[in-house]
């Protein structure tokens, strides 16, 4: 049985128009972003926030208005003595700042945002001491806090070794290939 999948994101209205295209290629461009498919999900993301705060303005039910504050506190888009109505000032970049890939940049383990999504998804970051290679993973404060990243470990001295030693074999091997056949042509 195969799973229908649901897209997490909804791309704008109008196809074109040229003042939204130029600001989600700056957000690309300064988060390091694959493509606007992730910008697409931040919006998403910050419509539901936005939709449910709305929805909880006027009504007077006190658990859900905790429930959703405490959701952005640990995400770390509201502080912890925020109001409902503070989710409604949230924007794009809000939701943006608490990826993985940009926490990993911003902690300056990484030379520029492309490289951070590049440590992130060959697995060579760490949240709580598990490896996670989704750069759009959405950190809480908490994991925030515990973000390792790996650096690539040197070669030991034998491998250096090894590698030169194989590198010479390959060289003779191709020295020798054109030698036999510049005899070849020669004949």
């Amino acid at each position: 049985m195969v799973k229908n999948l649901k897209k997490q994101y909804e791309t704008p209205n109008r196809a074109w128009n040229e003042e939204r295209i130029q600001r989600e290629d700056q957000l690309r461009e300064q988060y390091g972003l694959k493509n606007k498919e992730e910008i697409y999900k931040a919006y998403s993301q910050l419509r539901t926030f936005r939709r449910q705060a709305r929805k909880l303005v006027g009504e007077e039910d006190e658990q859900q208005k905790e429930q959703i504050l405490s959701k952005a506190n640990r995400l770390g888009l509201v502080k912890s003595d925020a109001e409902i109505t503070d989710l409604l000032t949230l924007n794009v970049e809000d939701i943006l700042n608490r990826r993985l890939q940009t926490a990993v940049d911003r902690r300056g383990h990484a030379d520029s945002p492309k490289h951070a999504r590049q440590l992130v998804t060959h697995g060579r970051v760490k949240v709580d001491g598990k490896r996670v290679n989704i750069p759009g993973y959405m950190l809480t404060q908490t994991e925030e806090k515990t973000i390792e990243v790996e650096e690539p470990s040197e070669p030991s001295e034998e491998e250096v070794e090894e590698a030169s030693e194989s590198e010479e074999a390959e060289e003779e091997a191709e020295s020798e290939d054109t030698e036999e056949t510049e005899e070849e042509e020669n004949q």
